[in-house]
């Protein structure tokens, strides 16, 4: 019931009609107004986009040409942006070795740029290298990253395209639910920017997951839908897919003719296009659909397929492939263990500041308490020893990685060394305890003397006028007593 409705709402939106997000004339008529180096590098690599799926040699020629100019003006983002294109066409064109090489150049240079957007695209193109390879789990981790970046730069573009690409690991994952998840929200994303090329993408996905489910009525018209969008958009190797889905209802269906029609339609489109995987998939499809009455035909489709397989899988581009992933996965590694030792060394330094800074308040507070008369001798000695203290361990603990780099973490050369600096802090220790027991101490005792003559002279007067006032009183109790006499 879901699905149906689901399928009602597309329908609906399909009715009132997409415009094309990515238009080829609009970006040549930009192109034929700026005059900016760094500008025209970043239009081309955009228009270059717009050929992948109908006219990979024209993607390339126009990536080539930017990664030229921007090679010449030194424009580090317009050449990772350039060389993601020239890895985007060796991927759809099969050669997933060299589309990983790409990739990854065009990684490093965004990283290096610091370059936000760019990593974003990166991450999303070598993840449809891994996802094009069947490595379907280290292709949605890459996506994720994609997914991310996108939701913070508020690219909506990148992210209806990141989910999508997360939908499909999960199908070939075979977990439909997730699937559906996410290709349901790319719908949303694609459907408020009017991405038609991506929309028709994400209906043939869908058609897909409903052909999995056995929903073949809703698989048909997911397929039928997305046919306009990818036929406005030029999509040629998603249109080869949609009519190859179509071709796989209809054999469920048992409308041989049918069967028949689209799928060699799916073949022919990627034949002449030069689209590797789906004429394999179309290849491979008919090969087992003849096996049921004509051997001929199946064994001609079948080194059709066996052919276009060993170019997509040859054993040298596969150990390239996996050399390249291996490396990049090291690398990786290497700056995720990076981030965490910078984070490490930040916080201790935060924490060396903290100890030195409270340190120097103890030793402030030390020095201000020995000349008050709030503390005593006793306390004066106490506080003195621990100060002492604090500092040589403050001492011992600035030098301790250096000590151990240049006796490379030996416990009995970090002893010695240990009792070598503890034997030249000695003669300093005993001179500091010193001044602290007679200068500091015996300071403290002439502040409290100097405090209690202060007291006894203030109280001197008082008393003697006590004194007084009582000599007087008696005195004249004395009179007072004669006089009644």
């Amino acid at each position: 019931m879901k699905k149906i409705i689901l399928l009602l709402l597309l329908t609906s939106a399909i009715n009132k009609g997409h415009a094309q997000t990515g238009n080829p004339d609009s970006i040549k008529q930009l192109l034929l107004k700026v005059k900016e180096d760094t500008s025209r590098v970043l239009l081309l690599a955009d228009l270059s986009y717009e050929y992948l799926e109908s006219k990979p040699d024209t993607t390339m020629a126009l990536a080539l040409e930017a990664l030229t100019l921007a090679n010449r003006i030194g424009f580090l983002k317009g050449k990772a942006a350039s060389l993601i294109r020239i890895g985007n066409t060796y991927n759809v064109s099969g050669n997933y070795a060299k589309a990983m090489e790409i990739q990854l150049q065009a990684l490093q240079i965004n990283e290096k740029i610091n370059n936000l957007e760019g990593k974003g695209s990166s991450y999303n193109s070598i993840g449809a290298v891994y996802r094009q390879t069947e490595d379907y789990k280290v292709a949605l981790g890459y996506f994720l990253k994609a997914k991310a970046i996108a939701e913070e730069v508020n690219d909506k573009h990148l992210l209806s395209r990141s989910l999508y690409n997360i939908g499909q690991c999960y199908f070939g994952l075979k977990k439909y639910d997730s699937a559906s998840l996410y290709l349901v929200q790319a719908y949303n994303v694609a459907n408020s920017i009017n991405y038609s090329r991506v929309i028709g993408t994400i209906l043939k996905g869908m058609g897909n997951i409903d052909l999995e489910n056995n929903q073949d009525v809703l698989a048909l018209e997911h397929f039928r839908l997305s046919l306009p969008h990818l036929k406005k958009g030029a999509s040629f190797n998603v249109i080869s897919s949609s009519y190859l889905g179509i071709s796989k209802v209809f054999e469920k269906l048992n409308l041989k003719d049918s069967v028949l029609f689209y799928a060699k339609q799916s073949l022919n489109i990627a034949k002449e296009k030069g689209f590797v995987e789906e004429l394999r998939n179309a290849a491979r499809f008919l090969s087992f659909y003849y096996r049921k009455f004509n051997a001929d035909s199946a064994f001609f489709y079948q080194d059709i397929s066996k052919t276009a397989n060993d170019s997509l899988f040859s054993q040298q581009k596969q150990k390239q492939f996996q050399s390249l992933a291996f490396d990049e996965k090291l690398r990786q590694q290497e700056i995720v263990a990076s981030a965490i030792k910078v984070k490490e060394e930040r916080n201790h330094n935060l924490q060396y500041a903290a100890i030195t800074l409270g340190v120097v308040c103890f030793l402030l507070l030390f020095f201000a308490l020995s000349h008050s008369i709030v503390v005593n001798e006793r306390w004066v000695r106490f506080f003195g020893i621990l100060a002492l203290l604090l500092v040589f361990e403050l001492i011992n603990l600035f030098i301790h990685p250096y000590l151990a780099r240049a006796t490379n973490n030996s416990p009995f050369l970090m002893l010695m060394a240990l009792v070598g600096i503890a034997a030249l802090l000695i003669p300093a220790h005993h001179r500091l305890d010193h001044w602290i027991k007679n200068r500091l101490v015996e300071k403290n005792k002439k502040i409290r003397l100097g405090a209690a003559k202060k007291t006894i002279a203030k109280l001197e007067p008082a008393s003697a006028d006590l004194s007084s006032k009582a000599l007087t009183t008696d005195e004249a109790l004395a009179d007072k007593g004669e006089q009644t006499n």
